[in-house]
């Protein structure tokens, strides 16, 4: 457990992340607020759009891009580009219709001149300003290529675009190459060899298909030995993952432990004691032994009657000595036995398969070889028949391109625009929008962040420089419950370590303010203590606000009965006991106290360690570390203080100054615990880690999560 509270540096306390900054997590807490600023910014911008907008006119041309000549007089033949053939060829008519030297030309004209040209504007720079409001679109699967040139006048910009189309078209039609022998021969030539190599490759591919015994080949597809390969090697890990087991299982039977014993003779020790046909014997014969120690009573030593029964006597310490000693013998041997039994049988079957395992996988590594040389045959030959492909369409094309009119024509010409397409207003719409998704996240992030309160572990632990030994977090359905369940055990496997090592009779557990779950955890952790073999009991002294799950059928009789009692008239304390029911430990109540605070009157010393000759353990309830002065008084008694600090309700300031009351009190150990940390399901460490308890299963998390997350 931590050592005493002490006072971190403020190097020590930047060093330590808090986890606090969980953008998602604000975003989640805060949705509706979110929603509302968003949806108000978005709002305020229609009415400055409305106000500040200007007016934008389009004047627009449409060029028809064919993807099929058509059939001149000379020839009946018609020629299809295929779909990558076209796609490209579109791609290029588009960025020609923007080249310099187009609109470079198109500027020569007067009437572009006149209705382009701005006063004292160079050409150079009229090109500049053509180009940027030219605008050339073309949609995948779509012909037509459409030519849009935008300004803040309607005049002109019809003439502007039919007279770039114009030069355009006259320049692609002067642009097209035309037919050639000698490159239709080189072709011809090319085609006969690719032929030649999809033969070669087809033998080659059969080939294998017929020592395989397969018919097709496909990617993807499982080869039969790697089941056999997978099922083998798993079952041969868990074989060696079992020996293994086995072997470790028998090294911490014979590993010694702190006193010298061996495990196996603390275990053997622990079964002998539990044994009920022993128990029983024993109980007999210690009955015929006070049997026979009260006949002797009042009989000298002379007495026939005594002697015989003080020899009865020692035969029955020698046979109960010899029975426990046969009994422990024979567990010590069926153990051993029965650890050196599964070793050789794991041994056994992990050899046994790691055979196998070779065997299969060197028919696995044969058909993946000769599987993998058929799918790389299969991707050239179909590599080929598409080189085979573009050949063919090449040829054809050349045979015909010299008199075919060509793909490219005029569909629409551009026509003076009457109305404006646009007010400027949806750019200022969008900043708006911008703007309020922005603020939709800003201003819930930063409400969390100003919220001091603390919530998570590392905010405790840059406080009291240690880190909490555990946090519980908010049950409220059965996983919560669970996960909470388990923290707890771990703290009591704490409190039991500390107990076996330091030899810690007492534990004192406050909260920083009132409804920590002080009392909640007091009574989980003495049950769950209990249940591990350490004697627990939880004593309630609280008189600050009493607990009725601490009450028994004399719940106005406790720990207040004993310290106000006469010294002429002694209860005893553990007559007081309520014993433990199927959820709760044995406990103390405080009993009936006309006062909030606490009335020891020196006695409560004298109470603790008549309740330690019962108990292991003793846990003890006691109020809020900043309300009462109970929890000082009661720290200085105990062999350790774990603070409980309720998440989202305590403020840093609150657990620095009980901080400060422990350093005071300086006890000889000190812990902290966060109870009731809240969950959100949409994200964060607690929400991730709560998940993978539910499934068992690690989560992988991308980069945008990492970022918004942690």
């Amino acid at each position: 457990m931590p050592p005493p509270v002490s006072t971190a540096s403020s190097t020590e306390e930047h060093s330590i992340s808090t986890g606090r900054f969980k953008p998602l997590v604000s975003l989640l807490k805060y949705k509706w607020l979110a929603l509302l600023i968003f949806v108000l910014v978005s709002a305020l911008g229609v009415p400055v759009a409305l106000k500040t907008g200007q007016s934008v006119y389009m004047a627009q041309a449409v060029v028809l891009v064919s993807p099929k000549f058509i059939p001149t007089l000379d020839s009946e033949r018609g020629m299809d580009l295929n779909r990558n053939n076209y796609i490209l060829y579109v791609k290029q008519q588009t960025n020609m219709i923007r080249r310099s030297d187009v609109l470079q030309e198109a500027l020569q004209r007067p009437e572009v001149r006149k209705n382009w040209l701005l006063p004292e504007e160079t050409d150079k720079q009229a090109q500049s300003r053509l180009k940027k409001a030219l605008k050339v679109k073309s949609q995948r699967n779509n012909p037509f290529i459409t030519v849009q040139l935008t300004g803040s006048s309607a005049k002109g910009l019809d003439i502007v675009v039919n007279s770039i189309v114009e030069v355009y078209l006259k320049k692609a039609k002067a642009e097209i190459f035309y037919d050639s022998d000698g490159r239709i021969k080189k072709l011809n030539k090319r085609r006969e060899e690719l032929e030649r190599l999809i033969s070669e490759k087809h033998k080659h591919r059969m080939g294998i298909a017929e020592e395989l015994g397969v018919t097709t080949f496909q990617e993807n597809r499982l080869n039969p030995y790697d089941d056999i390969l997978i099922e083998n090697t798993s079952a041969f890990t868990l074989a060696r993952r079992q020996r293994v087991e086995a072997e470790t299982r028998l090294a911490a039977l014979k590993k010694q432990q702190l006193h010298g014993k061996t495990t196996l003779e603390t275990l053997v020790r622990e079964m002998v004691a539990n044994d009920r046909v022993l128990t029983s014997y024993k109980m007999k014969l210690i009955e015929r032994r006070t049997e026979l120690l009260t006949q002797t009573l009042g009989l000298t030593s002379k007495h026939p009657s005594k002697r015989r029964a003080e020899r009865e006597i020692a035969q029955i310490d020698q046979e109960m000595e010899r029975a426990t000693r046969d009994l422990y013998q024979e567990i010590r041997d069926r153990l051993l036995e029965k650890a050196q039994a599964e070793i050789y049988q794991t041994q056994r079957l992990e050899q046994a398969l790691a055979g196998e395992i070779e065997l299969q996988r060197t028919k696995a590594i044969h058909y993946a070889n000769l599987y993998n040389k058929a799918l790389v045959l299969n991707k050239e030959i179909l590599r080929t028949y598409k080189q085979l492909n573009k050949i063919n369409n090449r040829i054809d094309f050349l045979t015909v391109e010299a008199t075919a009119p060509g793909f490219i024509r005029l569909n629409t010409s551009a026509t003076p625009p009457r109305y404006p397409i646009k007010g400027g207003r949806k750019q200022i719409v969008l900043i708006f929008v911008v703007v309020a998704l922005g603020l939709g996240i800003a201003v819930p992030i930063l409400i969390d962040m100003l919220d001091r309160r603390i919530r998570t572990p590392g905010e405790v632990h840059k406080i009291l420089g240690f880190p909490p030994m555990a946090w519980i977090l908010e049950r409220y359905n059965r996983s919560t419950e669970q996960l909470a369940t388990d923290y707890l055990r771990r703290m009591a496997l704490a409190l039991e370590r500390d107990w076996h090592t330091h030899e810690t009779t007492g534990f004192v557990l406050t909260s920083v303010k009132p409804g920590g779950g002080t009392t909640t955890l007091t009574l989980e952790l003495a049950h769950l203590l209990s249940e591990l073999g350490v004697n627990t009991l939880a004593v309630e002294l609280n008189a600050f606000q009493p607990d009725p799950r601490y009450g028994g059928a004399t719940s106005s009789q406790g720990l207040t009965t004993l310290l106000n009692q006469d010294s002429d008239r002694v209860l005893s304390p553990e007559m007081l006991i309520v014993p433990a029911t199927a959820d709760l430990p044995d406990r103390l109540p405080v009993g009936d106290t006309p006062k909030r605070h606490l009335a020891t009157y020196g006695k409560l010393r004298s109470v603790l360690k008549q309740l330690n000759a019962h108990y292991d353990l003793i846990l003890m309830d006691t109020p809020p570390l900043l309300l009462s002065a109970d929890a000082e008084l009661l720290g200085e008694m105990a062999g350790g203080v774990l603070l409980v600090v309720e998440a989202s309700v305590v403020m840093p300031g609150e657990l620095k100054r009980a901080a400060q009351l422990l350093e005071r009190l300086n006890p000889p150990v000190v812990g902290s615990v966060l109870n009731r940390v809240e969950v959100f399901r949409g994200g964060g460490y607690f929400a991730e880690l709560l998940e993978e308890y539910e499934t068992g299963g690690k989560l992988k998390r991308g980069l945008l999560k990492r970022l918004l997350w942690h």
